[in-house]
């Protein structure tokens, strides 16, 4: 049961228990046919976000909860429509909640902290992208007042493999506790 919860920049003590709570949401998500992330991304990549102070978790106690990576959002994605690609945005990647909390409101809870954040560092607008075929994060962005834009985004992995991401948005000026 949750009790205390609280959104904190991660540490790099913090490293080794993210780790280990994303191995295990890349096997929930394999178990459900979502194969989009794997032993290598985005594990390898936290250290980077450690260092450049744009990994939040939210913590209960010192178990984390979820994560997210956040920054501000400044080069566009191709093929992607957003609303206005001059005014401050801040995007939202790497999203994640601890397979121990699913179904419990985790992941509204970070899209909520997220927008704070981004609102408090002037953004107007938080943006993210999501693979098409991961549906219950799509569910998640809509029911939380994301909009999806129009256009499709490739990201290219290798050769063999690519992965086409939707982009949503979301306005950032009204209070964000009403999600």
């Amino acid at each position: 049961m949750v009790v205390y919860m609280k959104i904190v920049v991660a540490k790099l003590e913090d490293l080794s228990q993210i780790k280990e709570v994303y191995k295990k949401i890349i096997k929930n998500m394999y178990n459900n046919n979502i194969k989009i992330w794997n032993e290598y991304y985005p594990i390898e990549v936290f250290e980077s976000d450690i260092e450049q102070k744009n990994l939040y978790l939210l913590k209960d106690n010192n178990k984390i909860l979820g994560a997210f990576v956040m920054y501000e959002h400044k080069n566009f994605e191709e093929g992607l429509e957003w609303t206005d690609n001059k005014a401050k945005s801040f995007l939202l990647n790497r999203i994640g909640v601890n397979v121990e909390y699913l179904r419990q409101g985790i992941g509204k809870k970070l899209l909520i902290q997220a927008s704070k954040l981004a609102q408090k560092e002037g953004a107007k607008y938080l943006r993210l992208l999501v693979s098409d075929i991961n549906i219950p994060a799509i569910n998640l962005y809509l029911k939380c007042n994301f909009k999806k834009v129009n256009g499709i985004h490739e990201e290219k992995i290798n050769d063999n493999f690519s992965i086409n991401e939707y982009g949503f948005e979301m306005i950032l000026e009204q209070d964000r506790d009403t999600m």
